[in-house]
């Protein structure tokens, strides 16, 4: 059960935040769902009209619902008949909180299967999108729960799947720049971020029964697409790599004192349109 909490126009807090789409504003409510005994937050965004698509964006650490809102901009997807939420982790850490890999996994799956009650028109059409860490826990809920999610979003932290064989398929669109300090692109051999981002694809397309070969296509001379999939056919596998570009969401806009910190952002692509073209794709 959700109770509903305030909704208004301020730009961070419980009383939710708004934002300008092409065609009206969007609010994002604050809503409590009982997960495990505990009564967990997220934020809702809706449509005009009857969803037809689930998308869910999870923050990264030290992060919380509001900012990954501002971040990703991925409530304007409401403009497109999508219901967003963006939920909240469980540890405090810092000024935000982390996901637990293998705790939240329940939060998620009473969220997902909430959502799917409450929008039985989407028909079971759910994105599963995060940043950073927020990718990491949508990797590993991804991979153990494949018949609850049809799109898999990571940004600056796909990990390879907790499942060697995946029984459903999942489309899977990944961003990693080549400049991360904080997830290295070439992995660093830590529990926390073992393999390398390619790595982790092509464990992906193996645990999906994909050619293990893939293609590269320079798109532009600092963004490359690596995609794994069936010759003559949209990848089911897809990552962009942007070189020179650091722990950033595509697309996106930071204050330069976090630019300094996090590095450049690519402008080469916007995450948030790519992961909604294959959450269409998938339709």
């Amino acid at each position: 059960m959700a109770t509903s909490g305030q909704s208004g126009s301020s730009q961070s807090g419980d009383e939710g935040l708004s934002n300008l789409d092409s065609a009206r504003r969007v609010t994002l409510r604050a809503e409590v769902l009982e997960a495990g005994g505990l009564g967990r937050r997220f934020l809702l965004a809706e449509p005009s009209g009857t969803p037809s698509v689930i998308v869910i964006s999870l923050h990264g650490s030290r992060s919380s619902p509001e900012r990954q809102a501002r971040l990703s901009s991925m409530e304007r997807l409401c403009s497109s008949g999508a219901a967003v939420a963006f939920p909240e982790a469980s540890w405090p850490l810092g000024s935000g909180f982390e996901w637990d890999l293998e705790g939240d996994c329940e939060y998620l799956r009473v969220l997902v299967s909430w959502l799917q009650a409450c929008y039985p028109e989407a028909d079971r059409r759910v994105c599963l999108a995060g940043m950073s860490g927020g990718a990491r826990m949508a990797s590993r809920f991804t991979s153990l729960h494949p018949e609850s999610v049809q799109v898999l979003g990571a940004v600056a932290g796909l990990r390879a799947p907790a499942q060697t064989r995946l029984k459903h398929l999942v489309r899977v669109v990944a961003f990693h720049g080549t400049a991360d300090r904080i997830n290295p692109f070439a992995g660093s051999g830590t529990e926390r971020w073992n393999e390398s981002v390619p790595d982790a694809a092509a464990a992906w397309a193996r645990a999906l029964g994909l050619p293990s070969e893939p293609t590269r296509q320079e798109l532009t001379g600092h963004l490359t697409q690596i995609g794994f999939g069936d010759p003559g056919e949209v990848p089911a596998v897809t990552l962009f790599v942007s070189d020179g570009a650091g722990h950033t969401w595509p697309g996106s806009r930071l204050p330069l004192f976090l630019r300094l910190i996090l590095g450049r952002t690519s402008k080469e692509i916007d995450a948030t349109t790519e992961i909604w073209r294959s959450t269409s794709a998938a339709a």
